[in-house]
Order: C-alpha cells, then sequence, then structure tokens
C-alpha cells in the first residue's frame, strides 16, 4: 500500500542527510533536516563517487549541479609503493558508463555539499541549524526530539549524524567506537605545485608495508587529492580535524618512489590532518519503532574499499522507496533496513578485509600482487552494478 505524504525528522546535514531529505521530498514527504552546527562545512577531503552513488546524485538533479567540479579518471590503478609498476588496472573513463551505467567521478567533498545545499533550497527543504538533540522519544501519534529549546513531532526520525550518532546512542546505548589500528593523513594540493610528469589522470592506490597513499584529481582537475593510510598502534583521539605534520609523514614515506617525495613537498604544512580511523561492526538492527539509522551512523567503515559516501546516498534513496510503499511507518523503516543491511555489511567487511590485504609485507605481497588484476574487477562489480533506484 501506497503511504500518505510524511513530515520527517532528519539528524544531521551530511551528505547521507541531505540526499534522503532531495529523495523524500521527490517522493512527496515533508523532510525537515536538524544540524548541530551553526555553519555546514566541510573539510578538504576528496571522495571517490562510483557509478552506485553517481546514479542517484543524477536521478535527484544534483549533477548537474555538481558536473563542473567532478573529475572523472582515465582508470584505477594499483601500483608499486617503490618501482612505480602497475599490479593491476581497470579502465573507467572509456568503459563506466558501458559495465556499470554510469560514470565514475571524484570530487572534493564540499564541492558535493555545496551542489546538494543548492538543490536542497531550490526544493525549498528546511534546515534547521544549531538544533543539537538531546533526546528522544517515541508516542502513540509519532516520534519525538527534544533540543534544549522545544520538543519536535514527527512521522519518523532518521539518525544521519554520523559515527558518533546521539541518536544510535539514545535508541541501542553508549556503543563506543574501536580504533582500527590505522590512521589517515590528507591533503590536497594545487597541481601547478607538482611536476606536470606526476600527473596522470587516474586514481592511484600505492600498495607497501603496513601502509598505503591514494591520489586522485578533483575540482575540475586543478586539486590533487592525496590519503595516506598508516597502521599506527594506538590513537586517542577520534576527531578527524587535528594538524599532521609534514615531516613526520615524509619520514614515514621516506623510502616511497619518487612521485610520493614530489607530492610531499609539494603539500602545505597548514593543508595536512590526521585522525585515527574507527569503526563497528555490522548492527543486527538499526530500525526502532518510528526510528532508523542512515550512511556512518548505521555502518561505519573503513576507507579501504571507498564506499562509505556511495552507501549513505544509497541509503537515502532506498529509504525513501521504503517509506514511500507501505501505509505503516514502522513497516516502511523494516523494508528499508532489511533491504539495506547486507550490502552494508559486506561493504564494511570487504573494507576491514581489504585493509590487511592492502598492507602486505613484500614477501606476501607477491602472490597478492599475482591475483590483483582479478581482485579489482571483482570488488568494482560487486559494488558498482547496483541500482539503488529500483529497490
Amino acid at each position: 500500500m501506497k503511504s500518505k505524504p510524511l513530515e520527517i525528522s532528519i539528524v544531521g546535514a551530511g551528505i547521507g542527510g541531505l540526499v534522503a531529505a532531495l529523495a523524500l521530498k521527490k517522493r512527496g514527504h515533508k523532510p525537515i533536516i536538524y544540524e548541530k552546527t551553526e555553519s555546514l562545512s566541510e573539510l578538504g577531503a576528496g571522495i571517490q563517487l562510483s557509478p552506485n552513488a553517481n546514479k542517484v546524485l543524477k536521478h535527484l538533479g544534483v549533477m548537474e549541479e555538481l558536473q563542473a567540479d567532478v573529475y572523472e579518471p582515465e582508470a584505477f590503478q594499483f601500483v608499486h609503493y617503490r618501482t612505480g609498476k602497475v599490479l593491476a588496472q581497470q579502465a573507467l573513463k572509456n568503459s563506466s558508463v558501458k559495465i556499470y551505467g554510469s560514470p565514475n567521478y571524484d570530487v572534493h567533498r564540499a564541492d558535493l555539499q555545496k551542489a546538494l545545499l543548492k538543490i536542497i533550497n531550490k526544493e525549498e527543504i528546511q534546515i534547521e541549524k544549531n538544533s543539537e538533540i538531546i533526546d528522544l522519544y517515541e508516542e502513540a501519534n509519532g516520534a519525538f526530539i527534544k533540543t534544549k529549546e522545544r520538543v519536535i513531532g514527527s512521522d519518523a526520525v532518521i539518525g544521519a549524524d554520523g559515527i558518533h550518532s546521539i541518536v544510535r546512542k539514545k535508541l541501542w546505548g553508549e556503543d563506543q567506537a574501536r580504533y582500527t589500528g590505522n590512521v589517515a593523513w590528507r591533503m590536497l594540493v594545487p597541481i601547478e605545485k607538482i611536476s606536470s610528469k606526476f600527473i596522470q589522470q587516474n586514481t592511484k592506490v600505492w600498495l607497501g608495508p603496513k601502509k598505503h597513499f591514494v591520489q586522485y584529481l578533483v575540482k575540475g582537475g586543478n586539486f590533487l587529492n592525496c590519503v595516506c593510510l598508516v597502521e599506527q598502534n594506538d590513537w586517542t583521539n577520534e576527531d578527524w580535524s587535528e594538524k599532521g605534520d609534514i615531516s613526520e609523514l615524509k619520514h614515514i614515506f621516506s623510502d616511497w618512489h619518487p612521485e610520493i617525495q614530489v607530492i610531499l613537498e609539494s603539500t602545505k604544512p597548514d593543508s595536512l590532518f590526521k585522525w585515527g580511523l574507527h569503526d563497528r561492526a555490522p548492527m543486527n538492527k538499526w530500525s526502532k519503532g518510528r526510528f532508523s539509522l542512515l550512511g556512518d551512523a548505521a555502518h561505519p567503515m573503513l576507507p579501504f574499499v571507498a564506499q562509505g559516501a556511495a552507501m549513505a546516498i544509497e541509503d537515502g534513496i532506498v529509504l525513501a522507496s521504503s517509506l514511500s510503499s507501505f501505509d505503516n511507518v514502522k513497516l516502511g523503516l523494516n523494508n528499508y533496513e532489511n533491504k539495506r543491511k547486507y550490502r552494508t555489511a559486506k561493504a564494511q567487511k570487504t573494507a576491514t578485509r581489504n585493509a590487511i590485504i592492502f598492507h602486505l609485507s613484500d614477501f606476501f605481497a607477491i602472490f597478492r600482487n599475482l591475483v590483483m588484476k582479478f581482485f579489482i574487477k571483482k570488488i568494482m562489480d560487486s559494488f558498482y552494478k547496483y541500482d539503488a533506484i529500483s529497490k
């Protein structure tokens, strides 16, 4: 049975929350977003927008606003950390649409957020800033969230408030995210700072013992986004805005390929950030009554499969579809969870496994490198072919 128009409270104005709001509005519902911060700002991080995510963004009209800021790589490559030898390669630019039904793009997170917010404003979707949720509860006539100033009622509440989700905490109790033994370093380097011989039109993943280095172009090809993922025994701060020390990073990668050295030399010290990577085990259930979760609030994952943002984007469109297919909100939320739980758990587990595979020692890497070309195609097929719009 088709549902009547619903009032949906979305907690969190990240990428997943914004996509969910657009998808719900497109289905005739009334979403309102509640964001605890005063300004919607994103740190300087890149995102790999795979075809499964781009299908949704195009469906919602976002790609029209985003097109000028994306970069479409020629290919995806795994590369040896010292020799620069290509271990495996998958063509993207000339084959992604044919194989997966949509292009593969790299984009700066702030540019994606800007495009989403432009459509949000065009659709007159309300964002209530400075609205930190301190409690929530359910009654017979709806779901309620409580801020310091007021109580807000709606037909359903969606927690899209990230790995430290207050909605998750209130529904299922305190559950500390686990440190995974990996630290991520991020920087954004203007391409004019780098020798032209090192600027390639590919997404490259350099694999080495206990660490790897990811690079790809963003902002229409004008900046090189880099992510360095390094094994580290401990981390006490879950915040990902800690300043990084460029001399420390240069030391960590001192024996890597000259291309890496050039990139690090071209990095402005004040543009470098690092943070410890945390995750949680897949949840057995993430919907309860008129409440549910989305994105990192439900299934935080390591970046070793580059599907965190894509999973949140998929969540948003499937949530809207499920709530529109049932006259009972609780059944709709359970349907959404059932459609998403296996796939997102698979992404979480794949990312955790890749953390081991990517960081093998030189001896074991010999065997990994022999099968890498089969590995890359299998992973891409399993995630990129998915069509969340039809679910």
